[in-house]
């Protein structure tokens, strides 16, 4: 009788995990589907809205403001890496773009104060107030300023 009892037991042990993995790799699949969107979504390129209605916009190396109209040099996106990288491939870095490497200068977030802050703790900001068009995008010191809000 204990002989049967503790075969039953070794075979409990081993079949129970069995279905336990099987319910695991399921969720885990499920989890991992909606992991890739999210980071897709998270990495479509996009444009950022300054206080003043205008898009954060490359010209040549620098980062300025534009009137807002959906062209290239307007398009925006967080890749893998916090990089935000223009649609030229290149890589803001502080208030320049720059090819893209490792610095902290080049890892941004969009903040819950919807700020585009660094790594390296500054904040996009237009210069002047209020900002005009062609006005140069300066990396500053964060702050509550409604001028390093990005929509």
């Amino acid at each position: 009788m204990k002989r049967i009892i503790a075969f039953s037991t070794i075979a409990l042990a081993c079949i129970a995990p069995v279905q336990a993995v099987d319910f695991n790799t399921d969720a885990l699949k499920s989890m991992q589907k909606e992991g890739h969107a999210i980071v897709a979504e998270a990495e479509a390129a996009r444009v950022y809205k300054a206080s003043n209605g205008q898009c954060l916009a490359f010209s040549a190396s620098a980062l300025v403001l534009e009137n807002c109209n959906g062209s290239k040099n307007q398009k925006w996106s967080l890749d893998g890496n916090s990089r935000l990288v223009a649609a030229n491939g290149k890589c803001a870095d502080g208030a320049h773009l720059k090819a893209c490497g490792n610095s902290n200068a080049q890892k941004w977030k969009h903040d819950s104060s919807r700020r585009l802050m660094s790594q390296a703790k500054k904040c996009l900001q237009p210069e002047g107030n209020p900002p005009k068009k062609g006005a140069r995008v300066v990396a500053a010191n964060c702050s509550k300023s409604s001028q390093q809000v990005w929509k």
